[in-house]
């Protein structure tokens, strides 16, 4: 598709300036605005570029790269790229498939312009190859087309590529503000007073080596004009207005007049020539194009109030600015545990759609109670105590608050209940609760300092002081144990904390918001290992003698000292021998438990040299797992356990036995073994 609109130098956009945006603040809260738009991409004037994605997630990308100005273009091969200035006169270059990116190589840059791109220093350059054009030098301002191209030098000349001649001359050469190609054989430009004139270059006078051209004044109200298709010219009023200019006949005698105003446009500042497709309703039969009635053409319009504007086929079409419409933050953890690292995620969404993930110098993060979540080196927090911490987020005058809500992951000691009082550990309880406890020796007390409350508890008294006001206490601080204590109801009366004594499990739960900790008593352990042991604590003293198990010693004599629990619903048999020496079993389920101790191949509920009277070379040989002729059924059941089956034939007074054991079978004639084989 042919792409329309070379664009006007930065020094117009200078000089229209305070026409674009009316009473503009530089405050922080003010949403950038959109400075230009060249096809689906759009420049904002904190330099961001904007760019239309079908294939983003939004639909659009976002990059800031600093741009001051940017520019639709086309490159040899057909290889489409668009280009852009930086605030520093840096290339900034992309196309369809990549984002913007800053080449500081090439700089100084005044404007770009078809494959060119001017510099201040009067230098021409190939986009493509980043060299120099040799032969164009001193050069104030440039305009290209798709095989031509036109030029204004510092002197004031005006040439254009399809003659040698110079077209027109200006005593000014700053005085243009715009230059554009009508045709391959004609152009036209815009000077600072709004007078804009046309040159045809097939119109002229050849005397004696001397060509002379014959320049036209079109109009001297123009604030803008713009390159329109083959031999027209967009002109936009000081007025406001937008009109189509081209050539006309009057007999023989050719003219290039303003013939058609573009209707329904008024207030304008700037009208371009629109092909982009940010008009295109998504409903719109293959995205069907909105047209004008002016040769099936849209236009984009900057009106005098900043806003743009896209005209075609009678209705109009904002092209809205885009804004943040909301902001979310969200935690790794919102339920962490002390000692836990957690991150903030901020994100901004658009109008567009488009979500933005904020960095921390975008977005900033306010903590309510710092003594609970520290912020560490890497951006992350460090949960420091128990409790509920309101995290706030704060981006382009936007904000969002969440709430992280941290517990103890394991329990504290030293809970004692005393007539109905509980008492709790000083040191340990502030600690956990995100405080730091200092000891005053000479006085005995206790300093404790949570963000901006300050608490001293003394040993021996039933009074404390809250950020120097004197309290009472339920009961005096005392120790137990060697550790000092204060009653819990302190946390309630004081602190806001909540406090239930579970008198099953003897424990202290604290919870502050929905923060909790746990503080169990000196029973706590064993009444939770009663609890978990459940029916399993009745094994405990019972004696059993190993039969087959982890290779211990065949038909000893062990007592179960203790059941373990090791987590989940498994446990450890700890048994202890005769001699004293403690065993303990694989780690195994609740229901395993029982199994392995009550199997006879395992384990022996009975004493086998008290049940057997056998002799001492037999014991050995079942000991030793290995049977022999003449051996019973019970001592064969005892040495290698059942078999995987048996048979049996009676003939007369001869009863034969034959017990298989894998490949191996074993034949008793009346209860005596007479015959092993595989």
């Amino acid at each position: 598709m042919r792409k329309i609109g070379l664009v006007a130098v930065l020094s117009i956009f200078m000089m229209l300036s305070v026409f674009y945006f009316p009473g503009r603040s530089d405050a922080a809260d003010v949403s950038p605005r959109i400075k230009d738009v060249q096809m689906d991409t759009l420049l904002m004037d904190d330099g961001t570029i904007w760019l239309k994605r079908p294939w983003a997630a939004s639909g659009y990308q976002k990059v800031n790269v600093g741009a001051s100005a940017i520019y639709s273009t086309e490159r040899a091969f057909s290889e489409f790229y668009d280009y852009g200035i930086s605030s520093k006169g840096e290339l900034i270059l992309w196309n369809n498939g990549s984002l913007p990116t800053v080449d500081t190589t090439q700089n100084d840059i005044k404007l770009v312009t078809g494959q060119y791109y001017l510099k201040n220093d009067g230098t021409v350059w190939s986009l493509q190859s980043r060299k120099q054009i040799e032969s164009l030098t001193d050069i104030s301002l440039l305009a290209t087309g798709f095989r031509s191209t036109a030029y204004v030098t510092n002197s004031g000349e005006i040439h254009h590529s399809y003659v040698k001649y110079v077209a027109d001359k200006v005593a000014d050469s700053s005085s243009i503000v715009a230059l554009k190609l009508v045709s391959d054989r004609s152009l036209a430009y815009m000077d600072n007073t709004g007078k804009v004139v046309y040159v045809d270059l097939l119109k002229f006078d050849y005397n004696d080596g001397d060509v002379k051209y014959f320049p036209q004044v079109v109009t001297t109200d123009a604030a803008y004009i713009e390159s329109a298709g083959e031999d027209q010219l967009l002109v936009t009023k000081k007025d406001g207005t937008a009109w189509l200019g081209e050539p006309t006949w009057s007999g023989t005698s050719k003219s290039f007049q303003l013939v058609t105003q573009i209707s329904g446009i008024t207030n304008a500042v700037k009208v371009t020539p629109y092909e982009g497709s940010l008009a295109d309703k998504p409903n719109d039969e293959k995205n069907k194009s909105i047209v004008s009635s002016v040769g099936g053409q849209k236009w984009l319009v900057l009106q005098t109030n900043g806003s743009w504007n896209i005209y075609g086929d009678g209705s109009v079409t904002q092209v809205e600015p885009p804004a943040v419409s909301g902001l979310t933050l969200t935690a790794s953890n919102s339920k962490p545990a002390v000692g836990n690292t957690i991150q903030f995620k901020i994100v901004q969404t658009y109008n567009n759609g488009y979500k933005e993930t904020l960095s921390g110098k975008e977005g900033s993060l306010q903590v309510d109670k710092p003594y609970l979540l520290q912020e560490q080196n890497d951006g992350s927090y460090k949960v420091l105590g128990v409790g509920d911490s309101k995290i706030t987020a704060t981006a382009a005058g936007n904000s969002k608050t969440i709430t992280v809500s941290a517990s103890l992951g394991a329990n504290l000691t030293g809970a004692a209940n005393t007539n109905g009082i509980v008492m709790l550990p000083i040191k340990s309880v502030f600690k956990s609760l995100g405080g730091t406890v200092t000891y005053d020796s000479a006085n005995q007390s206790y300093n404790v300092q949570m963000g901006l409350t300050a608490i001293r508890l003394t040993n021996g008294r039933n009074t404390a002081t809250v950020n120097g006001k004197e309290v009472m206490l339920s009961s005096a601080v005392s120790l137990n144990k060697g550790e000092a204590v204060f009653p819990a109801d302190f946390l309630k009366k004081n602190l806001g904390a909540v406090t239930l004594w579970d008198s099953k499990l003897k424990v202290m739960k604290v919870s502050i918001g929905a923060g909790t900790l746990v503080v169990e008593s000196a029973d706590t352990p064993q009444i939770k290992k009663k609890v978990t042991q459940g029916n399993l604590a009745g094994l405990i003293g019972k004696s059993y003698w190993v039969n087959n198990y982890s290779n211990w010693e065949r038909f000893s004599k062990v007592t179960v000292t203790d059941i373990l629990p090791v987590g989940g619903d498994n446990f450890e048999i700890v048994f202890a021998t005769v001699k004293g020496k403690t065993l303990k079993s694989e780690v195994t389920s609740r229901g395993f438990v029982t199994l392995i101790l009550g199997d006879p191949y395992t384990f022996l509920s009975y004493d086998p040299y008290k049940k057997y009277n056998w002799s001492s070379s037999t014991w050995n040989t079942i000991k030793a797992s290995q049977i022999a002729i003449g051996m019973s059924k019970a001592q064969v059941d005892l040495s290698w356990g059942k078999p995987s089956s048996t048979s049996q034939v009676v003939y007369s007074e001869i009863k034969v036995d034959v017990w298989r054991y894998g490949y191996q079978y074993v034949v008793f004639t009346n209860g005596i073994v007479t015959q092993i084989y595989s």
